[in-house]
C-alpha cells in the first residue's frame, strides 16, 4: 500500500542535485524512497564542522595551520588554545569515542584482516576503483592529484591509513589509524573549499564537492564492500570477524566526519545497501572516472618497482582482470578494463585453499607464498611520517606538498 509519507518520500527533493534527479525515480523502485531521497539530502552537505574550522584557520598560513593541528591531534591544550574555536570544538567533539566503539568487538576483525591480509590489500584496491566509478571521481579529478604522477602516493596512503585502523591500538585516541582518520577529515574539508573557491564547482548540478553520500559510499565500500571482495578472492570470514571488521571500520569513519546516519550502526546488509543506492542513482561513469582509474592501475606497477616493459604490462593486467571479476562488467567496461581470462578468479580462490593446507604442514613456506602477490603494496605504504599540513592550492602540481 502506497502510503502518503511513502509518496512524499518517493519526491525529489526540491534542492537536491540536477545530475540525480534523472535516475531517481528508478533508484526508488530498486532500494526504497527512504534511503534514495536520503542519499540525495546528503548530497547537498559536506562536513559543517571540519568546513567552519579549515574556513577560520586560513589566516594563519601553512605553518602555523600546521603547528595547531597538531596539537590537536597531540592533546596539547595549551598550544591548542590558540587555534580558532570551531578547531577546538572539533578535537573536542573527536577526542572521546561514543558510547557504541568496543575494541574489543573490533579485535576479531582485526585479527581477520592479519591472517587474510593478501586479499583485503586487492580488496581495498578494487574498492578504490568503485569508489572511482562514482561523481566523486570529478572532485578528486579537480585537483590532479590522482595521475599518473600522483598516483602511487594517494595508494600508499589509502593503504597506510587501513592498515593503521586495522593494527591492534591503532584506533585507541593516540593510536595512528585515529590520527589519520581525522587528518583526512580535515584534508577532506580543505579541498572542498579550495574547489569551491577555484569558482568552476557547479553545486546546483553537482551537489557539494566530496559531499557527504560520496563519503558515506567510500566508508561502505571499505567496509561490507571489502568483506564482500576478499570473501569472493578465498577468504574464510566467520560472523563474530565480520562483524569486528565493520565495527572497526564504522569508528574510523566516524572520525573521517561521515554522519552516523550513513554508518547504518555498522550492519553489513545495510551498509551495503547504500553502495546499491549509488550504483543506481550516480550517472554511468564518466571521463574523470577513467581518468583516475587508468592512474590507479598505471600506479600498481610503479609502486612494485616495475616502470614498463612486459612485467609492468603483467602486474597492471592481472589487477584489471581481478578487479574486473570484482566489479562487474558494466562498470569495468566503462573503466576500460582489460577483458578477464575463464577461470581466473577460480585459480586464486583454489591458490589461496592451499595456501590455508600448506600452512598446516609448512606454515613458514605458506606464509611467504601468501604475502607475495600484493606485498609490495604493505611495503609501499610505510611512508615517512605524515605532516598534518593541508593542501594550499587546488591543484597538486601548485601545492606545498602534503
Amino acid at each position: 500500500m502506497i502510503t502518503t509519507e511513502t509518496r512524499e518520500l518517493a519526491q525529489y527533493p526540491e534542492t537536491g542535485p540536477a545530475c540525480y534527479r534523472e535516475r531517481f525515480d528508478r533508484t526508488v523502485a530498486k532500494v526504497g524512497p527512504a534511503l534514495a531521497r536520503e542519499y540525495v539530502i546528503q548530497a547537498q552537505v559536506g562536513d559543517p564542522p571540519a568546513d567552519v574550522a579549515v574556513q577560520e584557520l586560513q589566516p594563519r598560513g601553512v605553518t602555523e595551520i600546521n603547528r595547531l593541528i597538531r596539537a590537536g591531534m597531540d592533546r596539547d591544550k595549551e598550544t591548542l588554545k590558540e587555534a580558532p574555536r570551531s578547531l577546538i570544538d572539533l578535537f573536542e567533539e573527536v577526542n572521546e569515542p561514543p558510547d557504541w566503539w568496543d575494541p574489543k568487538v573490533a579485535q576479531a576483525g582485526i585479527r581477520a584482516f592479519h591472517a587474510h591480509s593478501d586479499l583485503f590489500i586487492p580488496a581495498l584496491f578494487v574498492s578504490t576503483v568503485q569508489n572511482a566509478s562514482t561523481l566523486i571521481a570529478k572532485s578528486f579529478h579537480a585537483t590532479g592529484r590522482v595521475n599518473s604522477q600522483f598516483g602511487p602516493r594517494r595508494i600508499r596512503q589509502n593503504t597506510r591509513h587501513f592498515i593503521e585502523i586495522m593494527m591492534p591500538g591503532g584506533l585507541d585516541r593516540e593510536g595512528e589509524g585515529w590520527r589519520l582518520s581525522v587528518r583526512i577529515r580535515l584534508v577532506h574539508a580543505q579541498i572542498r573549499r579550495l574547489i569551491l573557491d577555484y569558482g568552476e564547482w557547479d553545486e546546483a548540478t553537482f551537489g557539494a564537492p566530496i559531499h557527504a553520500a560520496h563519503l558515506g559510499v567510500a566508508a561502505a565500500n571499505f567496509s561490507a564492500g571489502m568483506l564482500r571482495h576478499a570473501t569472493a578472492l578465498g577468504a574464510s570470514l566467520s560472523a563474530e570477524a565480520r562483524e569486528g571488521f565493520m565495527h572497526a571500520w564504522r569508528y574510523a569513519s566516524l572520525l573521517t566526519g561521515i554522519p552516523e546516519r550513513l554508518l547504518f550502526e555498522g550492519n553489513e546488509e545495510k551498509t551495503r545497501e547504500l553502495w546499491r543506492t549509488a550504483r543506481a542513482i550516480e550517472p554511468p561513469p564518466g571521463e574523470e572516472s577513467l581518468v583516475i582509474a587508468t592512474a590507479l592501475f598505471d600506479a600498481l606497477p610503479r609502486i612494485a618497482g616495475k616502470r614498463e616493459g612486459k612485467e609492468f604490462d603483467q602486474v597492471r593486467t592481472h589487477a584489471a582482470r581481478v578487479t574486473r571479476a570484482l566489479i562487474g562488467r558494466k562498470t569495468a567496461d566503462r573503466l576500460e578494463l582489460a577483458r578477464g581470462m575463464p577461470g581466473a578468479m577460480a585459480a586464486m580462490r583454489t591458490r589461496r585453499k592451499l595456501t590455508g593446507q600448506l600452512h598446516k604442514v609448512a606454515p613458514t613456506v605458506a606464509a611467504a607464498w601468501r604475502a607475495s602477490a600484493f606485498s609490495f603494496l604493505l611495503d609501499a605504504a610505510l611512508l615517512d611520517d605524515l605532516k598534518y599540513t593541508l593542501p594550499d592550492k587546488l591543484k597538486a602540481t601548485e601545492a606545498t606538498p602534503w
